[in-house]
């Protein structure tokens, strides 16, 4: 909401206060995702790498890697999504804005997903 967290709750949305989230994305926060960019090459190397493209569907279209699978950013936390992307998989995130890119890599961390790369642009 433009209103962030006032504005949430101003329009009677629940909001939910527990340290432990605090703590986790204090802790996602202090991972160095520029660390976790590799290039084609070096993402093919990792183990079990998958490609997750989640740009949208036109874009996608458009021009794409072959091992490259798509989920739409909007579809990020539908249950096909989730039941696809394998923790046991290095997913490697492809979006041609690297601030979504880092959000999205940002939200796997914090759902556990051990292993999440950024493939440069």
């Amino acid at each position: 909401m433009r209103d962030g967290i006032s504005g949430w709750k101003k329009n009677g949305y629940e909001t939910v206060s527990k340290v432990e989230l605090l703590n986790d994305l204090i802790n996602v926060n202090k991972i160095d995702f520029a660390a976790h960019c590799v290039d084609q090459p070096t993402a093919a190397k990792l183990p079990n790498a998958t490609f997750v493209d989640f740009r949208d569907k036109e874009k996608y279209d458009q021009g794409h890697l072959a091992e490259g699978n798509h989920v739409d950013y909007s579809d990020m936390f539908s249950k096909p999504m989730m039941e696809e992307l394998n923790k046991s998989n290095s997913l490697i995130i492809i979006h041609d804005v690297p601030e979504v890119a880092g959000v999205i890599a940002a939200t796997l961390k914090l759902m556990e997903y051990p292993d999440v790369y950024i493939l440069k642009q």
